[in-house]
């Protein structure tokens, strides 16, 4: 609104100067034009009267010609008139004018003047030259008060101030409405959506600005919330692309350092856990055998670890064959029934598609079934139901690191159990990851068979609702020879 006021301001003063400055030029155009009318006629009046006077001087004398204009003195109309003399040694009171600005009239030239009297009005003096018989010169003065003049120059100049302040009120008033609507409300509405940008919020266009100054401004600053939306998303973009650098640097460091771990720890672990199966044979004394029994018990355990460290650092190419991922699935249910029953588990197993061949390697593909159901069953410790079904998952979308297929044959492993917290959900599949308690694992099962799935031109697929449960699905291409085959 301040610029408004400051429009208005302007506006007003402007108007103002400019229609004072006409008032006064036309009034002094009113009054040029007035005083002229008015000496025409007090000129054309004295003329007519001085015939008349000269005809009487002629015929009838000076003292008549005196008396005729005595007789006449008051025409009407505040016209005034009389006989003045003129020349040296005249009375000063028989004319109000001095000599000097009759001098003209002295010569017989008419004189108009105006000039002030005794009482403080101004008056118009025509002043006509006549001789007379005597050869004495006088005129006739003519006057006439221009207080009718002043009262219509003060009602002009009235009117003049009385619309000077109504076209500022209407000027005012004008001004404030439109700058209320062209100006201060594109100004708050842009404002408005500058904060709105610069406060991070990218997701609508500035629109309905029109095409005035207003619009041109909305136009430029939608152009940069589009560039810096660019620039947002690049840096996003960008830093994503650094964090997937530094993972996979981290991976490469943690597959170095697994290898020579591994590597280094494998010969002293078999040492122990053979140097431990010889004291449990040669003990005599109970306790120390069941001591000798459980260090044993561990060595194996870690070589265990060591050995899935070892698998995960420099994993072995698969031996890819034709392989049924419907009867793959019942094996590892078959496999891992008891486990599941001792738990109360139920095992389901469905399968939805007519040709579930894919080619593979059977060992690694039950390593990565194994791992993804043993988690469903650790998630249920109360019991539940674990679902393997294989179908086809039509059109998908892999992952950008995953080649497109032909076609996809999906396995999913379902559980009935706690679920996965979404903020978990991204880093599942991160090495050494796992949200068990110490000693219930390694938090390598997820991460070997991510691997896995990758080696063989697939991926693995989560959904997780916490409380209700977990579904893991294995997207793998199916086996185009076979489907070209069963077509022919």
């Amino acid at each position: 609104m301040r610029l408004t006021i400051k429009i208005a301001f302007a506006l007003v003063l402007t108007l103002a100067i400019f229609f004072s400055i006409h008032s006064w030029q036309s009034v002094q155009r009113e009054r040029v034009q007035i005083k002229a009318s008015l000496s025409r006629e007090a000129r054309l009046v004295a003329r007519t009267l001085a015939k008349m006077v000269d005809e009487i001087m002629e015929r009838q004398g000076t003292e008549a010609a005196l008396q005729f204009l005595r007789r006449a003195s008051n025409l009407g109309r505040n016209l005034l008139v009389r006989w003045v003399w003129l020349g040296p040694g005249v009375d000063e009171r028989n004319a109000p004018i001095d000599d000097e600005k009759l001098a003209d009239a002295k010569v017989g030239e008419p004189v108009t003047i105006l000039a002030e009297t005794h009482a403080g009005e101004d008056y118009l003096f025509t002043y006509i030259p006549l001789a007379t018989p005597e050869g004495r010169m006088g005129a006739i003065e003519v006057s006439e008060s221009l207080e009718e003049m002043r009262g219509y120059v003060s009602e002009s100049m009235r009117r003049s101030a009385f619309m000077l302040s109504a076209g500022i009120a209407c000027s005012l008033l004008l001004i404030t409405v439109i700058g209320s609507i062209w100006v201060d409300r594109p100004v708050k509405r842009l404002a408005a959506e500058a904060d709105r940008i610069a406060s991070g919020d990218f997701s609508s266009p500035l629109k309905g600005f029109g095409q005035d100054e207003f619009g041109e401004l909305a136009l430029a600053l939608d152009r940069m919330r589009d560039q810096l939306a660019s620039a947002r998303n690049a840096e996003q973009l960008r830093l994503e692309a650094l964090e997937k650098l530094r993972h996979t640097e981290r991976l490469a460091t943690l597959g170095r350092l697994s290898a020579g771990m591994a590597h280094e720890l494998g010969t002293p672990l078999n040492v122990i856990a053979g140097r431990a199966k010889m004291l449990a044979a040669m003990a005599d004394n109970e306790e120390v055998r069941r001591s000798a029994v459980i260090i044993g018990e561990q060595a194996e355990r870690m070589t265990a670890i060591m050995r899935q460290l070892l698998n995960f650092a420099r994993r072995n190419p698969p031996k890819k064959t034709p392989l049924n991922l419907d009867n793959l699935a019942a094996a590892v249910c078959e496999l891992l029934r008891p486990t599941a029953e001792k738990q109360g588990i139920t095992l389901y197993q469905s399968c939805d598609h007519p040709t579930p061949r894919v080619s593979a390697d059977a060992g690694q593909l039950q390593q990565v079934l194994v791992n993804l159901a043993m988690n469903g069953i650790q998630a249920m410790p109360r019991g539940g139901n674990l679902t393997f079904r294989v179908f086809d998952p039509g059109e998908v979308n892999p992952p950008e690191e995953v080649a497109p297929a032909a076609g996809w044959v999906a396995l999913s492993i379902c559980d009935t159990g706690t679920g996965i917290e979404p903020d978990h959900l991204d880093h599942i599949f991160d090495p050494f990851f796992s949200t068990k308690d110490v000693g219930e694992g390694t938090g390598l099962g997820l991460s070997i068979a991510w691997g896995i799935a990758r080696d063989h031109g697939g991926w693995i697929g989560v959904e997780s609702t916490p409380g209700e449960g977990s579904c893991f699905t294995l997207y793998l291409p199916a086996d185009q020879q076979h489907e070209k085959e069963m077509t022919a």
